[in-house]
């Protein structure tokens, strides 16, 4: 096979190879040598490049400057101890530039294709016109080249597929190599190995021509089975490709590693990446320096990665700056050290125009770095902005990601200080969207869920995500992603839906297809309870663990959460051991504050120090008020400075709404703040209220309660507020004002405005059953509204029908005593049943109220029990209580006093005076006297719940005991028995204090 080549070309070839290349004759035994080795060999190669440069620049011949133009391209040694090399473009594209009209056609074919490849790469508007003009030069070269060709088309390779290759071959045809020895490897062929040795010298001699296909033929040959079964012709092209120092092949390792690996081996690749770095790859050097970061791959130690490094440092490559700002940012192999890491983060931003083409890689790298919101916004989001401003309009929803996450951090303090207005970025991602960038869809459809720098818009959500759900149909994996942001949708919607059990379902399934969201979500849910949803705590704590332990950290917080309800240092144990599990570079700022909170509830003070007092972590207002709130259980920092800071922190915090209303409620929930302290912390409230943020509602409701003449939340406010909500049909807020409020508590003025913001905005809740109750009894009481039996009953029967319970009741009593309709106990009595069946206490206590009111039979007794038992495992203390009673006398069950007193007892727990009453009677008749222990400890917790008539039973008891040692503590009982309205009270203390003066005067 012969390949011609020019005889100058073949001198000037060699010369660059000597120039640009450091030869690594041998692999070393410890890796840790080579940076020894190549300083040595630098040395000797920076002489060579020296001399070939002179010669290169005295040269008129178009292959010699070629050649040249390769080397600056390519990166020259910048002295004679690092390998790394500089490349000078600039300087490159003027001598490409000047060889355009120069050599032969096939020459200026050449250097037009790899001038417009060099032009590209700087990334410029500027440079994709220069582009533009040179491919229009290179198409009408090729097509000139095709008009000359004969009509018989004497170039073309004719035959069958073997034959079709060897001729291509023979041309040159790298391609047609691999093709003909895997064709005759699967033919089991013995002059497979000589296709595969021809094969390999014609890549000796592509790379001396300073061709780069040996990189593609690589890159196919390493993914064939002839590259498994023959490794040392994969490490030879290997060898070959990376002579050149092409970061090409660096991606080539990087794509294929698993692949490589096995094929060529740890240690085989290794030295090919060490090849790489001798023939100046700052990537390769890359590689070495972050392999302890990635599970020690290639295995690379300490002393390399340092080397590499400085070696990188020292070079001045773009690249640098990111890498040591990783390495020190996250404390890899070196102490962490935040100025450092940031001074290489200035840099990067202030050099980034030299990173031309892979600036995109290097801002991508930035954002996955595990920055705060904040660096990221300050330092990859400007890279980010300059890329789009060049025209490259795909990158503006990496753009909108590191936007929102900040706003809602709280980074930009003001709207206006935000990179892009937020009308504009969603106009661009909008944009975007509709030319078919579906992650510019996701971000929208969340940004439009979510309400963040624009109206909360449900609709406009849900057709995004029904385009994402088509466009992207047989996609299983984007699928989930979307029925996941479906489902966070279905939660927002759930106030004006009430389709709990769909959501349930749907959350449940996909956490049982293991998405980390679900998980949490589900978990959380389980922990709380909700609607139609029995809580499973325990259950739920292990989902939250569950998905926190595989990185999830936005689960932490809810797990946090119930570990601190729960007042189980076990649990804040384990909280605390799951994100103690994970590499802390792996934690944000974000998850240490919340591992923070958790060691502050295990009164670790010290540790909670250590975790926020970092300047990255300092840098968040989470992290400054978790501080002052340590400091201050600390004693560190006295009450006074140290609500202060929380409150300047609230006044001037501007991000997430949810973390500015947790900082509200922690500081507004002390008891002995002054009005004009707490006033402009629940301004900040009012403003959260104002744009319509429920949680800041509800906060703003419960506060008022707390602080009643704040001005900030005066009540009329809070009912607004409710009132823009129900009016978008979120009627759950308004809801819980009206069945909370207090008439007395707010006044009688405002109790009317509640019920005149109710009538008004109750069209716009079609299905809220409970605010139509709470109207028709104004209807029927006569207090706010005249009275209007029948518009009451068009009330609540509009409340039956959507199921209230309430109503439903209401329609069953009044039917048993023939209110306002025909006595109807069947009826009734059917509707109980209905409403027991579904879970109503108050049916099924009505029911067995009517059955024990029955006839005194066996059956009407056990019905009557059944449904007592029914609503006591509901959770209805007033059955529990008709249980004891009923096990007690052996009503409708086996006489059992045990049972009995037990379910008493349970009733009382939960703070029934009437199981109390019960329980001292049951006592007390077993042991009528002054002498009864277990009677008067409940005739003790009656007096502590002031039940007036056992008030003056424990009066008698003591006077009984000892009438002058007592006297006080009588008197005091009756006189507190009185005050409840105890007519006896009154009599007795009365007559009590005539005989202490009869006595007195005897």
């Amino acid at each position: 096979m012969m390949v011609a080549m020019k005889k100058t070309h073949l001198i000037y070839a060699f010369a660059i190879a000597l120039a640009s290349s450091i030869v690594l004759t041998a692999s070393l035994t410890s890796a840790s040598e080579m940076p020894k080795r190549l300083a040595a060999d630098t040395s000797e190669a920076f002489v060579q490049q020296q001399k070939a440069i002179a010669s290169f620049k005295e040269s008129a011949d178009p292959e010699a400057r070629l050649d040249y133009a390769r080397l600056l391209v390519r990166g020259m040694l910048k002295n004679d101890h690092n390998p790394l090399r500089a490349a000078d473009t600039k300087a490159a594209m003027q001598i490409y530039r000047g060889l355009v009209e120069e050599g032969d056609a096939a020459f200026r074919d050449k250097i037009l294709r790899e001038l417009s490849k060099l032009v590209l790469r700087e990334g410029t508007i500027e440079n994709e016109q220069e582009v533009s003009e040179l491919r229009k030069l290179v198409d009408a070269a090729a097509s000139s080249k095709t008009s000359r060709l004969s009509p018989a088309g004497s170039e073309e390779v004719v035959g069958d597929l073997e034959q079709v290759l060897r001729q291509k071959m023979t041309k040159g045809s790298l391609d047609a190599a691999l093709e003909l020895l895997l064709l005759l490897t699967r033919q089991n062929s013995p002059e497979a190995d000589t296709v595969r040795s021809q094969m390999l010298l014609m890549a000796n001699i592509s790379v001396l021509d300073g061709d780069s296909s040996v990189i593609k033929l690589t890159d196919r040959y390493a993914a064939s089975l002839d590259a498994e079964q023959h490794p040392e012709a994969l490490r030879s092209l290997l060898e070959l490709a990376a002579g050149g120092g092409s970061d090409s092949v660096v991606g080539l390792i990087e794509d294929k590693r698993e692949l490589l690996l096995k094929s060529a081996g740890r240690e085989g690749i290794a030295n090919v990446i060490w090849q790489l770095v001798a023939a100046g790859s700052t990537r390769a050097a890359e590689l070495i320096a972050l392999d302890l970061v990635d599970e020690n791959v290639y295995g690379f130690d300490e002393a390399d990665a340092m080397w590499a490094v400085s070696a990188l440092q020292e070079a001045g490559s773009y690249r640098t700056h990111y890498l040591i700002a990783k390495l020190y940012y996250q404390g890899i192999y070196v102490a962490k050290d935040l100025p450092r890491a940031t001074a290489a983060m200035d840099n990067m931003v202030a050099q980034f125009a030299k990173a031309g083409q892979d600036r995109l890689i290097v801002a991508d790298r930035f954002s996955r770095m595990n920055l705060s919101d904040s660096l990221a916004a300050k330092y990859a989001l400007p890279i980010y902005m300059e890329i789009w401003k060049d025209g490259k309009a795909s990158v503006i929803g990496r753009i909108a990601r590191i936007i929102v996450s900040a706003e809602k951090g709280g980074y930009y303090a003001r709207p206006d200080a935000m990179p892009m207005p937020a009308a504009q970025l969603v106009a661009e991602l909008e944009m975007a969207f509709q030319l078919g960038d579906a992650s510019a869809g996701f971000i929208l459809g969340d940004i439009y869920r979510e309400g963040r720098l624009v109206n909360a818009d449900a609709s406009r959500a849900h057709a995004i995500y029904d385009e994402l759900r088509a466009e992207l149909a047989g996609d299983a994996e984007m699928d989930l992603k979307l029925r996941v942001q479906v489902a966070k949708l279905m939660r927002h919607e759930l106030e004006a839906t009430m389709n709990y059990p769909a959501y349930y379902l749907e959350v449940r399934d996909l956490a049982d297809k293991q998405d980390l969201w679900a998980m949490k979500e589900y978990g959380a849910l389980l922990v709380k309870g909700g609607p139609q949803l029995q809580a499973d705590p325990e259950r739920g704590f292990e989902f939250l663990l569950n998905a926190l332990s595989r990185g999830y950290f936005s689960a932490g917080p809810d797990a946090a959460d119930y570990a601190f309800s729960s007042g189980s240092t076990e649990k804040l144990e384990k909280v605390a051991s799951v994100y103690s599990s994970f590499d802390p570079r792996l934690l944000t700022p974000e998850s240490n504050i919340q591992l923070a909170k958790v060691v502050f509830a295990l009164k670790q003070y010290d540790k909670v120090e250590e975790l926020l007092n970092t300047p990255e972590v300092l840098a968040l207002p989470a992290g400054q008020f978790l501080l002052a709130e340590v400091r201050l259980a600390s004693g560190a920092l006295d009450k006074a400075a140290a609500r202060d800071k929380m409150r300047d922190i609230i006044v001037a915090f501007r991000g997430d709404d949810a973390a500015l209303v947790g900082f509200i409620n922690q500081l507004a929930s002390a008891d002995d703040l002054r009005p004009d302290f707490i006033e402009p912390v629940l301004s900040r409230l009012a403003e959260l209220a104002d744009r319509g943020d429920v949680d800041a509602i509800n906060a703003a409701f419960k506060l008022r309660q707390k602080w009643p003449h704040t001005q900030a939340l005066n009540f009329r406010k809070v009912v607004d507020w409710c009132g823009t909500l129900a009016e978008r049909g979120q009627g759950g807020p308004l809801t819980r004002v009206a069945l909370n409020a207090n008439e007395q508590a707010v006044g009688r003025e405002s109790y009317e405005y509640l019920i005149d913001k109710v009538e008004t905005v109750l069209h716009h809740l079609p299905s809220n059953g409970n605010l139509r109750m709470f109207l028709s009894r104004q209807y029927m009481r006569q207090d706010y509204r005249s009275k209007d039996l029948p518009k009451a009953n068009a009330l609540i029967a509009q409340a039956a029908e959507l199921g209230n319970e309430e109503a439903l009741n209401e329609i069953a009593t009044n039917y048993y005593f023939g209110q306002d309709v025909p006595l109807d106990r069947a009826r009734a009595e059917a509707l109980y049943r209905d409403l027991a069946f579904m879970g109503s206490n108050r049916s099924s206590l009505a029911l067995a109220r009517s059955y024990s009111k029955g006839p005194s039979t066996r059956v009407y007794e056990s019905r009557a029990f059944a449904y007592y038992i029914k609503a006591a495992l509901n959770g209805s203390v007033t059955a529990m209580t008709e249980m004891g009673r009923s096990y007690l006398a052996g009503a409708g069950a086996a006489q059992d006093e045990k049972k009995g007193v037990a379910w008493l007892e349970k009733a009382a727990s939960l703070g029934d005076t009437d199981a109390m009453t019960q329980l001292y009677y049951y006592y007390f008749i077993k042991n009528p006297t002054n002498d009864n222990p277990e009677a008067e400890r409940w005739l003790d917790s009656l007096v502590a719940e002031d039940v007036p008539e056992m008030i003056v039973r424990k009066a008698v008891l003591l006077y009984d005991r000892d009438k002058e040692g007592n006297r006080r503590a009588v008197l005091a009982l009756l006189d507190h028995a009185e005050e409840l309205g105890s007519q006896f009270a009154r009599r007795l203390k009365n007559m009590y204090i005539k005989e202490d003066r009869a006595g007195v005067s005897k």
